[in-house]
């Protein structure tokens, strides 16, 4: 995969394999938290460390008023980003290079917070649900086949995160 930021005010993702491509269209279910106590928790923390006063006192309080007010907002705001992730992902044009099938992405500058959102997110949710290691962690001589495509998934994931941040919003 090649990444490139253009002075048009696009960049591009080119030369994406068939696996490639495979993960790209897998974000938005790797981001969804459900199921995952972890992920949730990760995503959208409590306003104040449990057994903490609210300042209030009663019913309600200010986790009440999170979880009314700012987790909707929170979780809309998540999934807007994937949105537009994946629209940008489905105009996706696919051609044929050296005998395999290599798409190519084209994306507008703007949408590159939406996609840094949600492959923090997925990464997020893909560590938790799949128990992977820190950085620092070290990894199973021999993990199974699900985990392995996760650390996977993951990875391409942190290097389009990586590529975002130090080429495309770092020179706005």
């Amino acid at each position: 995969m090649e990444l490139l930021n253009h002075d048009d005010g696009t960049w591009s993702l080119r030369k994406v394999s068939e696996l490639e491509h495979l993960m790209l269209t897998r974000i938005r279910d790797a981001a969804d938290p459900t199921g995952c106590g972890e992920a949730e928790q990760r995503l959208y923390p409590p306003p104040v460390a449990p057994r903490a006063g609210s300042g209030r006192g009663g019913e309600g309080g200010i986790e009440e008023d999170w979880r009314q007010f700012v987790q909707p907002e929170l979780r809309a705001s998540f999934g807007d980003a994937l949105k537009v992730v994946a629209d940008d992902i489905g105009r996706a044009t696919a051609g044929f290079e050296d005998g395999v099938t290599r798409y190519e992405i084209n994306v507008p500058k703007a949408h590159a917070d939406h996609w840094c959102s949600a492959l923090n997110q997925a990464r997020l949710v893909i560590h938790h649900r799949h128990d992977l290691p820190d950085e620092d962690g070290e990894i199973d001589d021999d993990p199974d086949p699900e985990k392995w495509m996760a650390m996977l998934q993951s990875e391409i994931y942190g290097i389009l995160m990586e590529f975002l941040v130090t080429r495309v919003l770092w020179l706005k």
